[in-house]
């Protein structure tokens, strides 16, 4: 999660100070475009604090009331940050288009308007510049899909993707002043307009499915199902894994509850000490990866005779 942090806190600062620039950009030049990349980044500013909040009250201990944590909260934020880019950034964009085009009004493209934009494309970068480099901090050697796909933390692609599509939304905003200057046509302002808000809503829809997901509890990924079915195997009285159930609390937290077919030979402190062992072994083996807050270990029945149902943790079978 620090990672995470410094890349949003980058985003913030670049994105609180560019809300001026261009806010006062689209006031001297009337463009909707301006206007539109003035709302993104007033929004931009406040979904990076919104995922601040997020991960500050994730990184609270457990409490009666929340025995798991807290980590959830930056699911829940981060599923509000694509909501606030939907509404105030796509959304907006693309009224203040058809405000625009229904209604011209007098626009000029001035070198301050272009500088302001310029400006916003290095800050972009720079921002763009330090979310890469916390991104490829954490992966490692994975390629950067299969880290979208392992990752449970949705701070960080947050951030990437706002800040990608910034980097494609400017560019747009500055053909759509030029094309209005040189043609004298207000329609390109607000064509640009609507090419922004466009942008915003596709990347807020993606985020949104995105963080729905791991709201309502998406599993751990393959790679780490798989390291816990490794270390449980290895453990001398397990005869078999009959079900294995995950669930992430947070970006670096999962819910682990294990059905084991233990060895019929074993007493019950036999089985007590094997649990004991199973638990620092699946510990170990996702060191580095996540941490287990919870470890839930069930006997499971055998595969063999009339007990051919998958087991499920829970449900009584009878023997």
């Amino acid at each position: 999660m620090a990672e995470s942090k410094t890349a949003v806190v980058a985003a913030l600062v670049g994105n609180g100070a560019l809300a001026v620039l261009k806010g006062t950009s689209a006031a001297f030049t009337g463009s909707a475009a301006m206007l539109a990349e003035t709302f993104h980044s007033i929004a931009d500013t406040a979904n990076e604090a919104l995922l601040l909040l997020g991960i500050r009250i994730a990184a609270r201990p457990a409490d009666d009331d929340h025995p798991f944590g807290h980590g959830k909260a930056v699911y829940f934020w981060a599923f509000v940050v694509s909501i606030m880019l939907f509404t105030l950034g796509g959304a907006w964009s693309i009224w203040e288009a058809l405000r625009h085009y229904l209604h011209p009004v007098s626009k000029q493209a001035t070198l301050w308007a272009y500088g302001v934009l310029a400006a916003a494309f290095v800050f972009e970068t720079i921002s763009f510049g330090v979310a890469l480099r916390s991104l490829n901090a954490v992966r490692g050697s994975r390629p950067i899909l299969d880290y979208w796909q392992d990752s449970r933390d949705p701070a960080l692609l947050t951030v990437l993707l706002e800040d990608s599509a910034a980097l494609v939304a400017l560019p747009i905003a500055a053909s759509g002043l030029w094309l209005t200057s040189y043609t004298g046509n207000g329609v390109w302002d607000a064509a640009a307009s609507a090419a922004i808000g466009v942008l915003l809503l596709s990347v807020a829809v993606v985020l949104a499915i995105e963080n729905h997901s791991l709201l309502i509890g998406e599993s751990a990924p393959r790679r780490t199902e798989q390291a816990i079915r490794a270390a449980v195997v290895g453990e001398p009285g397990v005869v078999d894994i009959r079900s294995l159930h995950t669930m992430h609390l947070g970006p670096n937290q999962i819910l682990i509850v294990l059905g084991i077919h233990f060895a019929d030979n074993l007493s019950a402190r036999d089985i007590e000490d094997v649990v004991a062992r199973l638990e620092c072994r699946v510990t170990d083996a996702l060191r580095g990866m996540t941490d287990a807050r919870l470890i839930v270990i069930e006997p499971a029945p055998s595969a063999g005779g009339k007990q051919t149902k998958k087991f499920l943790p829970g449900k009584c079978y009878a023997r």
